[in-house]
């Protein structure tokens, strides 16, 4: 296997050169048709390896690398005011969990997105290469006015742990990539109406095969004093829901408050709330300033999910109505920095700890050593999680 893994790799990266430089001809091209554009070309890129230690459903101890190459293309027209961006993505996973039935038959599912841009490239017992479409969108800028069309990420919430007014792309905080967005195929409209305010509308579309539910909501945005409120309106799926999310400064703490309630046919009404403050202590002891969370989860959803259909992938899942969550972060020095993730069931006895630390090898280079720990009982929030120990590699170019 790891004499496959190096001409692989080599292949990933000459085909998505290809198919990057064959884009680029073409926005060039584009270009040239629009009398007057202006344009700026910029390629950029990442690459990504994860290699984690994990025990499958068989309960079976293995070993499993991820490599990722994201290649991406920005171009712009008429001095910014059309602009278009691009990342492209070929996944190459091997080792034991790519034989494990469960991993297996979610790497045969397509992404859960309204357009099919994702193939298998090559398949083995224990390697499974893919190549998808990550963002792809065009957006236009006429003053106060913003539209955005194509495969992108709509974040809304203002969170650190828990973000359940997040219904396009919300993302479990025990998910191995927590900055791995899948995105939502839609279109996007931005009104500035004031420095400080905005209106946003959003409209998803729905592929009911692909398990992809029809999404649209419209979020109001301002700023008063020391505070961001916003407040949301919207359809997703089968649901009808409202949200409020509240941010801002008391004393020299960060104070978050975000609130969801939404009603379904088979579920009625449920709501959830998560709460919190962080802060930075710096003095004698914390010279670089130690970054401290803490938050609070209520999910009125808990449990629903977990039966027989399966997580409701449009909000945020649990077992256990209450969660308390806690981060804390330090600077050790200029290169290395420790971070820590601590999240307790409060309703049945378990938690979940996920301690990191980042090396800054280059600019452009940083190296992870992390585990996310696990420990409960059956029926806990994190009874039926395996601990996960993992080092990742991030090179941008």
């Amino acid at each position: 296997m790891c004499l496959l893994a190096g001409p692989v790799l080599i292949g990933t990266v000459l085909i998505g050169t290809v198919l990057v430089g064959t884009v680029l001809v073409g926005v060039l091209l584009s270009g040239v048709l629009f009398s007057g554009a202006v344009q700026a070309v910029e390629f950029s890129g990442q690459y990504t390896n994860l290699l984690f230690q994990t025990r499958d459903s068989l309960v079976q101890d293995r070993t499993t690398d991820l490599n990722r190459l994201r290649l991406k293309l920005d171009d712009q027209w008429y001095g910014g005011a059309v602009r278009a961006h691009l990342a492209y993505d070929h996944e190459l996973l091997w080792g034991g969990m790519v034989a494990d039935p469960v991993v297996s038959a979610g790497l045969q599912r397509p992404d859960a997105t309204w357009l099919d841009a994702s193939a298998t490239l090559a398949e083995r017992s224990q390697l499974n290469w893919q190549h998808k479409l990550y963002r792809g969108w065009l957006t236009y800028d006429a003053g106060d006015l913003s539209i955005k069309a194509g495969r992108q990420r709509i974040a809304w919430g203002s969170g650190r742990i828990w973000n359940p007014s997040d219904r396009f792309n919300p993302v479990q905080p025990t998910a191995l990539e927590l900055d791995q967005k899948l995105g939502v195929d839609a279109a996007l409209a931005q009104w500035n109406y004031s420095n400080s305010a905005s209106v946003v509308a959003v409209v998803g579309a729905g592929r009911p095969a692909y398990g992809v539910s029809r999404k649209a909501a419209l979020r109001w945005q301002d700023t008063w004093g020391e505070f961001d409120v916003a407040l949301m309106l919207g359809r997703i799926g089968n649901e009808n829901m409202f949200a409020v999310d509240v941010t801002g400064n008391l004393a020299d703490a960060g104070v978050r408050l975000e609130w969801m309630q939404a009603k379904n046919a088979s579920e009625g009404v449920y709501g959830q709330v998560s709460t919190g403050l962080d802060y930075t202590w710096s003095n004698s002891w914390f010279p670089n300033g130690l970054y401290g969370a803490i938050e609070y989860f209520y999910n009125g959803a808990a449990g629903f999910a977990f039966g027989a259909v399966g997580l409701n992938p449009n909000r945020l899942n649990s077992l256990s109505r209450h969660l308390l969550g806690g981060q804390l972060a330090y600077d050790l020095t200029a290169l290395w920095r420790f971070e820590v993730l601590l999240i307790s069931d409060l309703q049945r006895p378990g938690w979940f700890v996920a301690p990191a630390l980042t090396w800054s090898i280059f600019e452009n280079i940083d190296i992870q050593a992390f585990a996310q720990l696990p420990q409960g009982g059956a029926g806990s929030e994190f009874g039926r999680l395996e601990a996960r120990y993992a080092l990742r590699l991030d090179w941008y170019f």
